[in-house]
C-alpha cells in the first residue's frame, strides 16, 4: 500500500502510459517501448513482497537486464516423440503461426467428461500442447486443498489426461498447465512423480500473486521444479481495477511480470492475462488494450515466449462467446504473443463449461489472422465490440460439455455445429479468411 500503489501511479505518469479506448489494439511502438522501460523501473523500485517473511525481495536493475539479455530462447523442448516442439518468441505482426495451446483448467465434474475434453483437444492436428481439467471430487468426495484427496486428485488429473492423449494418438503431447487440481506445493510434487505424473518435458506453471507478491507455497513449487529441471512457466494475472489501478497501471504491472519470470523464476515461458476486478473476465476494451500494449512491449524488447489467455464473459454454445474470443485473439496475435490459449468460457468458473469446439475456433481464427497488422485487427475488434460490449455484465452462461456434446460419440450437437458455421460465415463476411 505504501510502495506499490504510489510507484505504479508515479511511473505511469513519468513514462506517459495512456489508455486509448477508441483503439484497444494499439500499434504504438513508441509507447510500447516506454512501457517496457517503465516496467524495469517499477521492478527496481518496488521489488517483490514475500508474504511469509514480511520482507521485500529487492531486484537490481543491472541483474534484471542481464537476465533479459542472457535468456536462452529455443533451448527448451516441450513434449516427446513426434509431438516434441520448441516454443520460441514472436514479434508484432509476425507471420509465424503462434504456438497453439488448447484447453483449459476448468473443473470437470467427472473423469469421463475430463477424458472426453482432453481427447478432443489432442485430436486437433494443430495442437502444440494442452491444458487439462481440474478435479473437484475423487470417488464422490470433495477435494480440499492440503488434504490427502488433493494428492489423489493431482495424480488422477495427469493419469486421465495421459490416457485421453493416448486414445487420440498423441501420447507425447505436452501438458502445460501444471496441475489444476493442485493448490499446494505438496500436490504439485505428488503429481510430478515421473512414473505416473508430469514429465520434465511438460510445462509447470508457477504463480506470482497479485500484485507483485510471492509466498512459500509459490517458492516451494519453484524450488522443486528447478531441481527436477522442469520447464517453468511463470504465471501472472494482474487485476484490472485492483492495486495496479486502471488499464495503464495494469499494463505496467503485467509487463513487469515478464521480467520477474525471466530473472527471479528463471522461467522457460510465461502465461499472462489481466482480469477485471468487477467482471471477472477480460472481454472489455480496456483489457484488450492491456493485452495489446503489454504484449507489444514485451515481444519487441525480450525473447521470452508468452501464452495469452482470454477469459470470456459468455459460455459455450453462445454467439457472444465467439465474438469475445475473436476480440481477445485479435488483441494477442498481432501484438506478438508467442502462444495463444483457448479463451476460457463463462469466466472459467462454471464446472464442465468448455468443449473442443472453442479450441477449434481458436485454431481457425489464429490461422486466419496470423500476419495481420494491428490497425486491421483494431478495426475488426471495434466492430465485434459493438455486438457484445453492452452485455458483458449480463452475459449468457451458455451450456456445459454434456449439453453440447454426445459423451458416447464425442461429437458436438447439431445446434452447436449450426451456430459455429453461422459465426464463421459472419467472420468471413467481415473479411477474415478461414481455411
Amino acid at each position: 500500500m505504501k510502495s506499490l500503489i504510489p510507484n505504479v501511479r508515479d511511473i505511469v505518469n513519468e513514462y506517459e502510459i495512456i489508455l486509448d479506448k477508441k483503439n484497444p489494439i494499439t500499434s504504438d511502438d513508441a509507447m510500447a517501448d516506454r512501457l517496457y522501460e517503465a516496467s524495469i523501473e517499477l521492478l527496481a523500485r518496488t521489488g517483490i513482497y514475500c508474504q511469509d517473511t514480511n520482507r521485500v525481495i529487492q531486484l537490481d536493475r543491472r541483474e534484471i537486464l542481464k537476465s533479459v539479455q542472457q535468456f536462452r530462447e529455443g533451448q527448451a523442448r516441450f513434449g516427446e516423440g513426434k509431438d516434441c516442439r520448441t516454443f520460441i518468441s514472436r514479434l508484432p505482426e509476425d507471420k509465424t503461426l503462434p504456438w497453439l495451446h488448447l484447453g483449459t483448467g476448468i473443473v470437470a465434474s467427472s473423469e469421463e467428461i475430463a477424458m472426453a475434453q482432453v481427447e478432443g483437444y489432442g485430436s486437433i492436428f494443430e495442437a502444440n500442447s494442452v491444458s487439462v481439467p481440474a478435479f473437484s471430487h475423487v470417488r464422490g468426495m470433495p477435494v480440499t486443498g492440503g488434504s490427502p484427496l488433493e494428492v489423489y486428485a493431482s495424480i488422477a488429473t495427469v493419469q486421465t489426461a495421459r490416457k485421453a492423449l493416448w486414445r487420440c494418438g498423441r501420447p507425447g503431447l505436452p501438458i502445460m498447465n501444471l496441475l489444476s487440481s493442485s493448490t499446494t506445493a505438496m500436490g504439485t510434487i505428488a503429481g510430478s512423480y515421473p512414473t505416473f505424473g508430469l514429465r520434465p518435458s511438460d510445462g509447470c506453471l508457477i504463480d506470482v500473486l497479485a500484485e507483485m507478491k510471492v509466498n512459500y507455497e509459490t517458492l516451494n513449487r519453484l524450488a522443486f521444479i528447478q531441481i527436477i529441471n522442469g520447464n517453468i512457466g511463470s504465471t501472472a494475472v494482474p487485476i484490472l481495477g485492483g492495486y495496479a489501478g486502471g488499464a495503464p497501471g495494469t499494463a505496467l504491472v503485467k509487463t513487469a511480470y515478464y521480467l520477474v519470470g525471466m530473472h527471479m523464476f528463471q522461467g522457460t515461458y510465461h502465461l499472462t492475462l489481466p482480469i477485471h476486478f468487477n467482471f471477472g473476465c477480460n472481454s472489455m476494451r480496456e483489457a484488450l488494450w492491456v493485452f495489446a500494449i503489454s504484449g507489444r512491449a514485451a515481444s519487441r524488447n525480450t525473447r521470452y515466449p508468452a501464452i495469452a489467455i482470454g477469459f470470456a464473459a459468455a459460455g459455450p454454445c453462445t454467439r457472444m462467446f465467439f465474438y469475445v474470443a475473436a476480440t481477445t485473439i485479435l488483441s494477442q496475435v498481432p501484438s506478438g504473443y508467442a502462444g495463444i490459449q483457448t479463451p476460457h468460457p463463462a469466466k472459467a468458473v462454471v464446472d464442465d463449461a468448455v468443449t473442443p469446439m472453442e479450441a477449434k475456433f481458436t485454431v481457425e481464427l489464429t490461422r486466419a489472422i496470423t500476419g495481420m497488422q494491428a490497425h486491421q485487427a483494431n478495426e475488426l475488434a471495434n466492430r465485434l465490440l459493438e455486438k457484445y460490449e453492452d452485455d458483458i455484465a449480463n452475459a449468457p452462461q451458455g451450456k456445459k460439455y454434456q449439453e453440447c456434446y454426445n459423451l458416447k460419440t464425442q461429437k458436438p450437437s447439431e445446434e452447436y455445429i449450426q451456430l459455429y458455421d453461422e459465426v464463421v460465415e459472419e467472420m468471413i463476411q467481415m473479411g477474415l479468411s478461414f481455411k
